[in-house]
Order: C-alpha cells, then structure tokens, then sequence
C-alpha cells in the first residue's frame, strides 16, 4: 500500500509530504484494517477550524470495519461520537509518530469533544511506521 503513495523515506520510516496523502493511505487502509466487532461510531477529524483551508475527515466504525470520507456530515446523521479538532501539522506528527497524542492534547494542540476512548481506534489506521502512542 505505502508503495503506492507519494512520500519519502528516512531510514525505515515513510514519511507522507502532504494532508491528502495521509487522507488517501488512511481512506485506503480503513478497508483493510479490524476493529472491535461491536463498536459502532463516528469520529469527525476537524482540520485546520473554518478557514478556507478547513477539511473534515469523517470515521464510521461498524462491525469492524471502517470507512472514512472528507465529504462532510450527511444532514440526516447523528452528531458525532467524538470530534477532533487539530491542525495539519500536529494530525501529520501524530500519525507519523512524531508526536503522542497526549502530549499534542496536552499542549492545547488538539481539542476534544465526546468519547475520548474511541479515539485509540485511530491506531489502527495510522501507517506501521509509528513509534510513539
């Protein structure tokens, strides 16, 4: 899959260079990766506020499986179970495993509405090259 990607390599760890190649490896991986068979959920993923440069990444988590798109809440669905809000920067560090989620929350680098357990689920659809949990 990483392959695939457009990205670079620092010793063995793959480095994505932009926000929608991250969206693409996850939105790619969210069909192969296992979740928690009885977990059903929505995690939003709010990038970068309302500006123009805003994005927001929607996880539903169902009978193991995921699917994530960028199109936006549909109308006639539910609020989400958690929302995320974050910069490109901080969600890049994360998910490269440059930066714990705890310390970027901790920081004051991402905000959290809802059910933060859920959020350890993301885990699962970060590249393998991660280090930091």
């Amino acid at each position: 899959m990483e392959a695939d990607l457009k990205g670079i390599f620092f010793g063995d760890r793959f480095k994505l260079m932009t926000i929608d190649e991250l969206y693409e490896y996850i939105r790619n991986k969210s069909g192969q990766a296992e979740f928690d068979q009885s977990l059903s959920a929505v995690i939003d993923l709010n990038i970068n506020g309302n500006g123009p440069e805003a994005k927001l990444w929607r996880v539903k988590l169902n009978n193991g499986r995921a699917c994530v798109d960028d199109s936006g809440p549909d109308s006639a669905e539910l609020a989400p179970d958690v929302a995320v809000s974050l910069d490109e920067t901080t969600l890049l560090k994360m998910a490269l495993g440059e930066m714990a989620p705890v310390k970027a929350f901790l920081l004051g680098r991402v905000k959290i509405k809802g059910d933060k357990g859920l959020l350890g689920q993301l885990k699962y659809l970060w590249p393998e090259s991660r280090t930091s949990d």
